[in-house]
């Protein structure tokens, strides 16, 4: 029998080793060779990535500070170029350190009122309303504005204490403020911020308070008819009056084709809040608010309109919603 198992030559040739052509120092130098190349992949990667994160960056701070504001841009004459106000007929300066001028209509080319203001909200219950007016006095660029209330009980048209709005250049908003719970007295506060700039802020301060007449129905986007006195604010003279069918926000008459039935921006925002019971909404049961319309919200943008320069003082009269 013959086999390898049996063979009585040695192992080594039986069996003998393949050469792989590594002598004692080949593996060694391999792992070195080895290591050495590892490192040199990581540094390029770390520098890549490195470049990668320093680009990332760059076009980071790039985008924040493209929005970035230069203080001298919105500010005329010492002032933010925004002012806020209620329009109620009740307000005076916030911090005491002006007075109210004796002609509206002539005191500033440029803003609405000489500092910021304090205002007074004579509410009728909960639900009620208040009409939040915001003026951006530059009539050159967009003013991009956060508004904040520091009060759980009010909020701005029921979004919440806080939004984020934009005004067109030389333009003026109206917001409704809603009194959300039952509240007899308090003061609150309006801040409102440009939104790339937090330390440039203009504050309202609003004193509320219960005028004892509480009423169940609150007037905001419904058709009612309404009475109406209206006097030149600076000479107290009387222009008009009577009863107008109306809707209590904005009028959605003025995007029709027949123009000479849209009333003036002011005036349908003036009747947000008026305020009747709802057993009595369809008689002559409603409240009663005056308000103080600046030019911008009057006849302002009327050109040529003899009242175009004129502070518009109206007493509203509530005399029936429509159910």
């Amino acid at each position: 029998m013959s086999g390898s198992w049996i063979s009585d030559r040695p192992e080594a040739e039986e069996h003998p080793v393949v050469p792989l052509g590594f002598n004692e120092m080949a593996v060694p130098r391999m792992a070195i060779l080895t290591s050495i190349g590892t490192v040199i992949v990581i540094l390029v990667a770390s520098i890549w990535i490195g470049i990668g994160t320093w680009s990332f960056l760059n076009q980071f701070d790039n985008t924040f500070s493209s929005n970035a504001v230069n203080e001298d841009d919105i500010r005329v004459n010492g002032r933010w170029t925004w002012e806020a106000t209620l329009l109620f007929d009740e307000c005076d300066s916030r911090d005491g350190d002006w007075n109210w001028p004796s002609n509206l209509s002539s005191q500033d080319d440029t803003f609405w009122f000489p500092g910021e203001l304090e205002c007074v909200w004579a509410h009728q219950g909960q639900g009620d309303y208040a009409h939040l007016a915001i003026h951006n006095v530059d009539d050159s660029n967009v003013l991009p504005l956060a508004l904040e209330v520091n009060h759980e009980a009010i909020s701005i048209d029921g979004q919440g204490q806080g939004i984020l709005l934009q005004i067109e250049a030389g333009d003026a908003v109206v917001l409704p403020l809603r009194l959300e719970a039952d509240v007899d007295e308090t003061l609150f506060t309006i801040s409102a911020s440009h939104v790339s700039l937090s330390e440039a802020v203009v504050q309202l301060d609003v004193d509320l308070y219960n005028d004892g007449s509480d009423k169940d129905r609150h007037a905001r986007n419904e058709r009612l008819n309404v009475a109406y006195t209206v006097w030149n604010a600076d000479s107290d003279e009387e222009l008009d009056s009577g009863i107008l069918p109306a809707t209590a926000g904005e009028d959605p008459m003025c995007n029709t084709p027949i123009p000479w039935v849209c009333y003036i921006e002011g005036f349908g925002w003036g009747l947000v809040g008026l305020d009747a019971d709802v057993l009595e909404s369809a008689t002559l049961s409603g409240t009663t608010h005056t308000i103080l319309l600046p030019p911008d919200l009057a006849y302002g943008n009327s050109q040529g309109h003899e009242l175009q320069d004129s502070w518009l003082r109206f007493e509203l009269e509530l005399e029936q919603i429509f159910l």
